[in-house]
Parts: C-alpha cells; sequence; structure tokens
C-alpha cells in the first residue's frame, strides 16, 4: 500500500494483523523486507506490525533534494497519524534508530510503548569526549569515510538465505544509490540525539553487537547511566551489525521479552 506525505511524497508500506501496533524503520540503503524474520514472530505472539520503505528508498519515491534526516522524521509521524495507531512501539536500526531519536526529539508528546534501537549510536562523530561514534571518524574526515563506507564487512558471517530471498528482488527492482544520498548521510552522522536520550521518559531498549564493525556497544551503557530511568542495553555476540537478520533467533527473544515488559 503507499501513502502520500503532505509534500507529495509516496511512502511504500505493509500493515499485517491486529493488535497493539509495532512499527519496524530500516536503516540508510535499507528494505522493510530486513525484518521480515521479525514479520512472522510478532505476528505469532498477536502483535500488528507495520514495515515501510523510507523515502528515496524502496518502492518510496525518490526525492532528488533530500540532504536532511527531518523530512524521515515528519514522514513517520504522518504515517503514524495516517494508520491511527494508539501507543505503537517503534523498533529501528541503524538510521532507522536515529529517526527514532529525531521522533522523540521532534514529538515528545506522542504517545509511544517504547522503543527499540538497533545498533545505532546517537552521536556518530568522534570527539575528545565522546569515543563511541561511527568507527574512528571525526568532524574532519567523517565525510570521507561515509563516502568509502569504512571498505569493512558491515555483517559478521551474513544473512540467512530466507532474508536474501526478499531482499533481493527489491534491490533488483529499486536500487538504492548511495552516491545520490551522501547528503541525507552527511547530516545523518552530524546529529547528536544524546540529550533527547537523556531526557526522554519512553522505555527504550539500545540493542548493540558485540563485532559491530561501525559502533563500540559502550555508547549505551554511557546513555544507561544518564537516564537509568527507561534506557536499557542488551547485547548480541556472534553478530556485526544488522542485529535482527544476523542473530534473529536471538533478537526475537530480546524484542519479546521487552514489548511482554512494556
Amino acid at each position: 500500500m503507499d501513502f502520500k506525505t503532505s509534500d507529495g511524497i509516496k511512502i511504500n508500506y505493509y500493515v499485517y494483523g491486529t493488535g497493539q501496533p509495532v512499527v519496524l524503520i530500516h536503516g540508510f540503503g535499507g528494505y522493510q523486507q530486513i525484518w521480515c524474520l521479525q514479520v512472522k514472530n510478532l505476528l505469532d505472539q498477536g502483535y500488528q506490525v507495520i514495515t515501510y520503505d523510507q523515502r528515496n528508498h524502496g518502492a518510496s519515491t525518490r526525492d532528488e533534494s533530500l540532504d536532511s534526516v527531518e523530512p524521515l522524521i515528519k514522514d513517520l509521524y504522518e504515517l503514524l497519524n495516517f494508520l491511527q495507531l494508539k501507543k505503537p512501539f517503534l523498533i529501528g536500526h541503524s538510521m532507522g534508530a536515529s529517526i527514532i531519536y529525531g521522533f522523540l526529539s521532534t514529538y515528545p508528546e506522542f504517545p509511544l510503548s517504547g522503543v527499540i534501537s538497533v545498533d545505532q549510536s546517537p552521536k556518530m562523530i568522534n570527539t575528545p569526549t565522546w569515543h563511541y561514534g561511527y568507527m574512528d571518524v571525526t568532524r574532519a574526515s567523517y565525510k570521507l569515510k561515509l563516502k568509502e563506507h569504512g571498505n569493512v564487512r558491515e555483517t559478521l558471517n551474513g544473512v540467512p538465505r530466507q532474508v536474501i530471498s526478499k531482499l533481493e528482488p527489491e534491490k533488483e527492482m529499486f536500487p538504492f544509490v548511495r552516491a545520490e544520498n551522501l547528503p541525507l548521510l552527511y547530516d545523518h552522522a552530524k546529529r547528536d540525539w544524546r540529550s533527547t536520550l537523556a531526557q526522554t521518559n519512553i522505555p527504550i531498549l539500545l540493542v548493540t553487537a558485540n563485532q559491530s564493525p561501525y559502533f563500540n556497544g559502550e555508547f549505551a551503557d554511557v546513555m544507561c547511566e544518564e537516564n537509568s530511568e527507561v534506557i536499557t542495553h542488551e547485547a548480541v555476540d556472534q553478530s556485526g551489525h544488522v542485529i535482527m537478520a544476523e542473530q534473529a533467533e536471538k533478537f526475537n527473544d530480546l524484542m519479546d521479552k521487552y514489548l511482554r515488559e512494556h
């Protein structure tokens, strides 16, 4: 199904099942099909599941002027309102998690049941007092490093065949051109959402990967100390950046437990 945003962008989305809504948000260069192993699990637990392709991704419209995360944050807000979702859970991977951080900052009064962030530090640029950003990037080096994609393998041992079989047709039909979307990536990298997480009253589970090529998972412990009332941290072993696909069973167990408790 498609939803048209207030600025005329067509957002492709799927709604599965009925029950308390859980919205799954992919990362930069991603596709909503990356969540296929979560969709079935959540449906079996009695949740309603919503996935969508963010603008410039998958089957959604390309916005050639996109150079900021703000439109993606607003897209999420408009989609939640369009679908009239009541107290949804938001689960985001990578940049999708940052879109949720931005949502918490921009729409702090929107009623949510909780948030799960998958391998995404709230601040990507390293400084002398913050060592938990994206790899070793600094204000001086982040554009070059992100343009090269860090020249590292994103996953530890790849993703399961079931996920690849869902992703490949979408990638062929709707190829993502990284070079065309670097302005969005650069803006994403410059953001600092630490104060948002420190001040929110929405329960947040930060899920990190022990073998993530991008982030030192200790950022989650730092944020837990900043807001111990609502932030918790779970680290997943034997996983790279795409935890929900690489270690789906472990991730789903953590997700199920969190949803049950909130």
